[in-house]
């Protein structure tokens, strides 16, 4: 793992950070499943998965303060410096973002339920636009996931690079849309559309999260901290 490339002295040190590093991949891929199951359930409309999702964000709740408690005791004990006192801290902002991307599949499964309550369906075509552009948000969150994983500054610097990215232009087209598109018919409709346009929101904010981690990427490996200077 590219983490323990130096080798520390104490290997405890290897043993503990390798360790901390696991956990957070492995929250990485939760908040991905839960994302993905989400969108899942608001356009099928399945309420046992989108029940189930909601219950799964305790899990994630969980691991948010194990890890955090983890990097709290490796300062303490450790007192690392440079490279490694920047990946600590990174780490603990890192599960930060992903227990708010859990907190958007969280809040994407209840719309599923408040539609499903109104005794409503999605269009085709609304679900087309949902599902276009949960792939690029995904795709993103993948991506940047690999790039923690690797410590890879060059593919953080190339997520990082577009300022008119896809997935900003698939937002922008799905609200388009719904100006031009109606929702099922009768007293719901204004409703279900707040709902559609909350989830598509939800969905730019997982991107806007996964842009954070290459930003600590670059942070760990340059020592330069990119935050709000793009």
């Amino acid at each position: 793992m590219a983490f323990t490339n130096s080798h520390h002295t104490v290997k405890r040190f290897d043993t503990e950070l390798d360790s901390l590093v696991g956990q957070v991949l492995e929250m990485g891929r939760t908040a991905a499943q839960q994302v993905a199951r989400a969108v899942e359930a608001f356009n099928s409309g399945d309420i046992q998965t989108a029940r189930e999702v909601i219950a799964t964000d305790d899990i994630i709740n969980r691991r948010d303060i194990d890890i955090d408690q983890g990097c709290i005791r490796l300062l303490t004990r450790r007192q690392p410096v440079s490279t490694d006192l920047r990946l600590i801290m990174s780490l603990n902002k890192a599960v930060q973002d992903l227990e708010r991307i859990g907190d958007e599949a969280k809040n994407i499964a209840s719309k599923a339920l408040d539609i499903q309550g109104r005794g409503s369906a999605l269009r085709g075509g609304i679900a087309c636009d949902i599902n276009h552009l949960a792939r690029l948000v995904l795709q993103r969150f993948q991506t940047a996931r690999e790039v923690l994983a690797q410590l890879n500054t060059e593919r953080a610097w190339r997520l990082l690079s577009g300022h008119e990215d896809d997935v900003d232009a698939a937002f922008e087209d799905s609200l388009r849309s719904l100006s031009i598109r109606a929702l099922d018919g009768g007293p719901a409709a204004i409703a279900n559309l707040i709902d559609v346009v909350l989830v598509l929101k939800a969905l730019k904010r997982v991107s806007d999260h996964a842009e954070n981690l290459a930003e600590y990427v670059i942070y760990v490996v340059e020592g330069r901290d990119v935050r709000h200077v793009r």
